[in-house]
């Protein structure tokens, strides 16, 4: 396991971001307008301006280098995780997997919250050990070294939490994508899984007709219905070609 510094940019590579930035090639606008044709232009350009020559890279490099950062070998691949301790002794483990296309960044303030409720009006009694990992091929964990027989990622999680950090019992938190993957990990090692949290929740990949109840059809055609609208308004909407 090791403590690495989280980001070291370049000067050569930020200042060859900023040029990029700068000499976009913006192309001609679309016949209609705002959201229509896309995006909206005028907040485009706003945005490339700013990450051109308004956003404080080191800075956000500071913090990010600031947090509690590890790199272990899980599973033969480098994985990256923050560790956020209970600030009271006992504190259940909990994993948290962010979103596509997000990162483990966004989970940092529930983090916080969660280890250290104290700093924000809870109980010290109330606090968990937290572990964020990156999933890989996410920014800070390495890309699994193939794509034949890959360690699947709630097994990743499995590995790091109960072989590497040594966690008999832990619960788990996903959304998006990490629901999923979450989803996986309650399912493959319910042993070892105190709870799951999901912001998201799938139809499983099979399941008997005759076992489904009226609340659960009625999602289920609503699915269904949700997903015939939303290939009509997009077949509609595409351009001639």
């Amino acid at each position: 396991m090791t403590t690495p510094a989280l980001c070291d940019v370049s000067d050569a590579d930020l200042d060859d971001l900023r040029a990029r930035l700068r000499h976009t090639r913006w192309p001609r606008p679309w016949p209609t307008e705002g959201w229509e044709a896309g995006t909206e232009p005028g907040i485009l350009h706003r945005l490339a301006d700013y990450w051109a020559d308004g956003f404080d890279w080191r800075a956000q490099e500071a913090a990010l280098n600031a947090l509690p950062s590890f790199v272990a070998d899980v599973g033969g691949s480098a994985l990256h995780y923050l560790r956020f301790d209970a600030e009271a002794p006992g504190g259940l483990p909990i994993v948290l997997t962010n979103g596509w296309p997000s990162t483990f960044f966004e989970l940092v303030p529930l983090a916080e919250r969660l280890s250290a409720p104290s700093r924000f009006g809870g109980r010290p009694e109330d606090s968990f050990t937290v572990i964020v990992p990156s999933i890989p091929g996410y920014t800070l964990s390495a890309q699994q070294p193939s794509l034949i027989d890959p360690v699947h990622t709630h097994e990743l999680w499995h590995l790091l939490m109960h072989e590497h950090l040594g966690f008999e019992r832990y619960a788990a938190h996903g959304g998006d994508l990490g629901a999923g993957i979450t989803s996986r990990l309650g399912s493959a090692h319910p042993e070892a899984l105190a709870g799951i949290h999901l912001m998201a929740v799938a139809q499983p990949a099979a399941f008997d007709p005759a076992t489904v109840t009226a609340d659960e059809q009625a999602y289920l055609d609503a699915m269904t219905g949700w997903s015939a609208a939303e290939e009509r308004t997009t077949t509609s909407s595409a351009p001639n070609r």
